[in-house]
């Protein structure tokens, strides 16, 4: 039977300095626990509880992100006919609203997870929501502003 072996980067045992947790983004990465062995950037956990949690999130990112891309073009064209059409009734700020709350359900629709290991997933996940909450606000301020 062969041995473990263990990953070797940049020459040496470990995980290169600056290593942050994919998942809370703190500095305790292990090597023990790394999703994507000899990939670049370099995504690794905490523990054993986010290491899965990672896991069972990239396996979901990579089932469901067609269908969230398909949902953003059909808003995207809508909310573009409007714009081009010069329409200016409250129900023309539908398509943006819906966008907003396509983000605000998978807001790592955008990007590839691998961009938000710098501040970890979890934190992310929640400043792309407030941010999603934000424009969604104001989309149903400016709808009501025309009434």
């Amino acid at each position: 039977m062969s041995a473990k072996r263990k990953l070797v980067y940049n020459g040496r045992h470990g995980l290169p300095e600056g290593t942050r947790c994919f998942w809370c983004g703190s500095s305790d990465a292990s090597p023990e626990f790394i999703l994507n062995p000899g990939g670049s950037p370099l995504l690794a956990c905490c523990s054993q509880v986010e290491y899965e949690k990672a896991k069972a999130f990239i396996n979901k990112d990579n089932k469901v992100r067609t269908p969230y891309y398909l949902v953003l073009f059909v808003l995207l064209v809508v909310n573009l006919f409007f714009i081009g059409m010069d329409v200016h009734t409250w129900w023309s700020y539908a398509p943006l609203l819906g966008i907003c709350l396509t983000v605000f359900v998978w807001p790592t629709v955008f990007t590839h997870y691998e961009f938000y290991a710098r501040l970890g997933l979890v934190k992310t996940r929640r400043i792309v929501r407030i941010i999603a909450c934000a424009v969604a606000l104001l989309s149903i301020l400016a709808a009501l502003s025309v009434l």
